[in-house]
């Protein structure tokens, strides 16, 4: 994912997520039709199961 990928999706990580959550909580989240496709299928593939603190654990994980 890219800075701009993840900028575009800052509000909706904020908001319509309550952390911690599972990966599986970010990428129901994350289904609706407002989230990029791409970004929706980098989550899925690239997210490691587990439980994240906040929107930047996962930042970390998926921007490059």
């Amino acid at each position: 994912m890219t800075m701009e990928q993840w900028e575009a999706h800052t509000g909706h990580m904020a908001n319509d997520i309550t952390w911690p959550a599972t990966k599986e909580q970010v990428v129901a989240a994350c289904g609706g039709s407002d989230v990029d496709p791409a970004v929706l299928e980098d989550l899925k593939n690239n997210l490691p199961d587990g439980t994240y603190n906040s929107a930047d654990d996962v930042k970390t994980i998926l921007v490059h």
